[in-house]
């Protein structure tokens, strides 16, 4: 029986006989740019938005030695490798490979859980515990991508989601991490305390301010102290430290969201204008909806203003939908009757769904489809 929560002399493991991999494709954009054009091959290659205001979405390993990471404005990543190659995205190409991986993934694992185009978690505990079947498991499964994309990946295998992610981290790029339950705490234990899923800045520094520095000072901390200063995020985080991790693999759709975001080079104030660039991301949205043979039942909106302060509103349908309609003029009230417009504009608009399920057919629109939507 699993212990209700972590001890401080012994690890503390969801289950002996469960086994989760964690896939993650490296530096997936810049790779595939740099598949697809030799000339790009050995250079850092940066993908992401090319206007003043784009952002890095991922940089090329070459690039991550001058400092280059995703969320980086573009215009930085430029000052800091101004011989770089820089390029815009291609998200249908990113999809055509990333659905490539996942077919690999389908032959070895009833359950896939995708969290993005280069990253997915999946159950392999039908393959047993043994730790060299699974490392085969793992080399399988990175030759068949390699295969399949023409691309390196990094795997993690161990008994829970956050181990497992742990593992694809360790070694990259192409790397293979076998986590068995009686090296857990060898490995957390050293590691510096922001290792830990949750742990961002502030919280960083508020446990270094307890002298609490790697996995295994958090680990040993009296429990009481933790909850005390961060409360029950607090329990969750000494849990990690023991390697507990009891997080099920989402079931649904492969796909948790969709959204569709556009970046302005100048801020929107005309409301007509923003209305409309949300329902053209709307009609993108639905697109790749029944691409994947999907419906939603959740529709939002975000918004960014010149301050960066950024603001999401979503409601929620009372049964699934793929209709360009219904999910525009959902969008359009939230935008008009849920988001405040005033005379600095807005930066950037974005329109998602999500709570997907899967469907075998696609939903009989009850309008013209075909028709202009008009959003104002």
């Amino acid at each position: 029986m699993r212990p209700s929560g972590p001890t401080r002399d012994s690890p503390g493991l969801v289950s002996d006989e469960r086994r989760i991999g964690h896939l993650d494709m490296d530096a997936f954009f810049a790779a595939v740019e740099q598949l697809d054009e030799p000339a790009y091959r050995g250079r850092p290659v940066v993908v992401g938005g090319l206007g003043p205001r784009g952002v890095v979405a991922t940089a090329s390993y070459e690039a991550r030695t001058y400092g280059i990471h995703s969320a980086m404005p573009m215009a930085v990543a430029k000052r800091r490798c101004p011989d770089g190659v820089f390029v815009s995205a291609r998200f249908a190409r990113y999809k055509e490979l990333s659905d490539r991986m996942r077919r690999v993934l389908r032959e070895v694992s009833p359950v896939i859980e995708t969290i993005s185009l280069d990253e997915a978690f999946f159950d392999v505990s039908r393959h047993g515990t043994d730790h060299m079947a699974l490392e085969s498991l793992a080399k399988r499964i990175k030759r068949d991508v390699r295969n399949e994309t023409g691309l390196t990946c990094s795997i993690g295998i161990a008994a829970n989601r956050f181990l497992a992610k742990l593992g694809s981290e360790f070694d990259k790029p192409d790397g293979l991490l076998v986590i068995d339950p009686e090296s857990v705490q060898a490995l957390l234990d050293p590691l510096p305390i922001g290792a830990l899923w949750g742990v961002g800045q502030v919280t960083e520094r508020r446990l270094r301010s307890l002298g609490l520095l790697r996995v295994g000072d958090l680990r040993r901390a009296p429990t009481d102290l933790i909850v005390r200063e961060f409360g029950s995020g607090g329990k969750r985080l000494q849990e990690l430290a023991s390697g507990i991790d009891d997080t099920p693999l989402a079931r649904q759709a492969e796909s948790r969201s969709i959204s569709r975001e556009r970046t302005f080079p100048f801020d929107v104030v005309d409301p007509t204008e923003i209305a409309e660039h949300v329902a053209r991301l709307a009609v993108e949205v639905v697109g790749q909806l029944r691409r994947e043979s999907l419906l939603c039942r959740t529709v939002r909106v975000k918004v960014r203003y010149p301050d960066f302060r950024t603001i999401t509103r979503q409601a929620r349908l009372g049964v699934g939908t793929d209709s360009i309609h219904l999910i525009a003029a959902l969008a359009g009230h939230l935008l008009k009757n849920r988001v405040r417009l005033d005379e600095s504009g807005i930066r950037l608009i974005g329109v998602g769904v999500g709570d997907l399920i899967q469907t075998e057919a696609q939903q009989l629109p009850l309008f013209d489809e075909a028709m202009p939507f008009d959003a104002a």
